[in-house]
């Protein structure tokens, strides 16, 4: 149960880091193959039907249906990431809340991200409500609040990829943490429907624009043209969750050094802070 609650908090730290699509036309080619959503069947009544006619079964999973140009730049991309040994960015994130009645509204934050694989991250994480540091070495990991002056820390896997597991298995994730991962790509097999949308801008650069859909969620990646496939945008809508709330981040400063020094992955702790149980560590909603 410890171990359940650490999860639930890290997610409140990471969980922000989707984009916003561009209402533009589809750019670079004729025909984008991406297809959003599988053909909608006829309503009822549209063809006669004879009453011998035995009742349609329930549909089975929709078929998958991957743009070969869009998987071949979707894994690029994560073996680029996955097979450093060391990397850092910094992304700017927009995500939403869902109010009552449906009102959705829109936060702001900022996030410095550094992995230092097989078994180090570290997190300094704010945003409009609230802020969090988070550091993971060899087995233990700690978050800090600097707004409340309190701190956690508690065991778990000696790896990354141990650790993403182990959330997995309460059925917790949190965006952009799947970079991390040495497979990032394996969170993401689980697409219906993905295609390349086009060559498009993001802050002046050009990227490559390629898009997926699954029946929970949809998925935008702007992965950079110049030098390394890394991403440069990331936009996440949750559309099975009431309004479809968005998360949206505009990812920058990309490093892969050789190596990251190990101070840079040790809680770096206020006298003042005071040590809590992880229950305690909460984002404030709005």
């Amino acid at each position: 149960m410890r171990r359940k609650v650490f999860i639930a908090s890290l997610i409140l730290l990471l969980a922000a880091i989707p984009l916003r699509t561009s209402r533009g036309p589809l750019a670079a080619e004729p025909t984008p193959a991406f297809t959003v959503l599988p053909p909608v069947p006829s309503a009822p009544g549209a063809q006669s039907q004879s009453p011998q006619t035995p009742a349609a079964q329930s549909p089975g999973p929709p078929p998958r249906s991957i743009a070969p140009r869009a998987e071949k730049l979707l894994n690029e991309m994560c073996q680029t990431v996955g097979a450093a040994n060391a990397f850092s960015f910094h992304a700017e994130v927009m995500f939403e809340e869902v109010l009552p009645a449906d009102v959705k509204v829109q936060f702001a934050g900022a996030m410095d991200f550094a992995v230092q694989r097989p078994n180090e991250i570290a997190v300094d994480y704010r945003s409009d409500l609230g802020a969090k540091r988070f550091w993971y070495s060899g087995d233990i990991a700690t978050i800090f609040d600097p707004i409340h002056m309190v701190y956690a820390s508690v065991p778990v896997p000696p790896t990354i990829d141990g650790m993403m597991d182990r959330a997995a298995e309460h059925h917790l994730t949190f965006p952009l943490a799947d970079l991390a991962q040495s497979d990032p790509c394996r969170p993401l097999r689980g697409f219906n429907y993905g295609g390349y949308v086009g060559v498009n801008d993001v802050n002046g650069a050009d990227t490559d624009h390629i898009a997926f859909s699954s029946p929970n969620m949809d998925l935008q990646l702007w992965l950079s043209r110049a030098g390394k496939p890394v991403p440069l945008k990331v936009l996440i809508n949750y559309r099975s969750e009431p309004a479809s709330p968005e998360y949206i981040a505009i990812l920058s400063h990309w490093r892969f050094p050789d190596r990251i020094p190990a101070s840079h992955f040790k809680p770096l702790l206020p006298k003042s802070a005071k040590r809590i149980e992880f229950l305690q560590i909460k984002e404030p909603q709005p």
